[in-house]
């Protein structure tokens, strides 16, 4: 029987602007998930300069449904202007696709962020018109969420220029 690796779903084509995003799933790697995330980066001539450190010291728990606005966050929404007006009404096309991509991860997913209102728990708004991060990147600003399971990894990563 041959291994096979995750993939995004079909949906996330187009999905995510390449110019300032980045979104992949590749197998767990070991018990310190923060090894798979910077395998899983290593590649992108922004993300690249992330520090293992950084990423550990700056990500914060959320729950399932804060994962899903902060992947339309990074989906449609700018760092610098505030959430897309789409992101505030339901569109059925990309919420499932958006859950498909969540789920893809797989059973038993923690989900984190370095979006500064990860600090506010259960009461968090990522689709506030302002926030602060614990930028990553050098660039102005940058979002990421990381899905973790104990089979996959998740990364959804958004960063912009002032």
């Amino acid at each position: 029987m041959t291994a096979r690796k995750p993939g995004l779903p079909a949906c996330a084509r187009g999905r995510f602007d390449e110019r300032q995003c980045f979104a992949a799933l590749m197998t767990r790697k070991g018990v310190d998930w923060h090894e798979t995330v910077m395998e899983i980066i290593q590649d992108d001539p922004v993300l690249r300069q992330v520090s293992h450190r950084e990423l550990e010291d700056s990500l914060l728990e959320v729950s399932p449904a804060q994962a899903l606005d902060l992947a339309g966050l990074i989906s449609v929404g700018s760092l610098l202007y505030g959430p897309h007006e789409s992101l505030y009404a339901s569109d059925v096309e990309r919420d499932a696709c958006l859950q498909e991509i969540l789920r893809c991860t797989g059973k038993g997913t923690h989900f984190f962020t370095n979006h500064g209102h990860a600090e506010d728990g259960k009461e968090a708004d990522f689709l506030a018109a302002s926030f602060h991060t614990n930028t990553l990147t050098s660039k102005t600003i940058d979002v990421c969420l990381v899905g973790v399971s104990d089979e996959n990894v998740l990364v959804l990563w958004r960063f912009e220029d002032d």
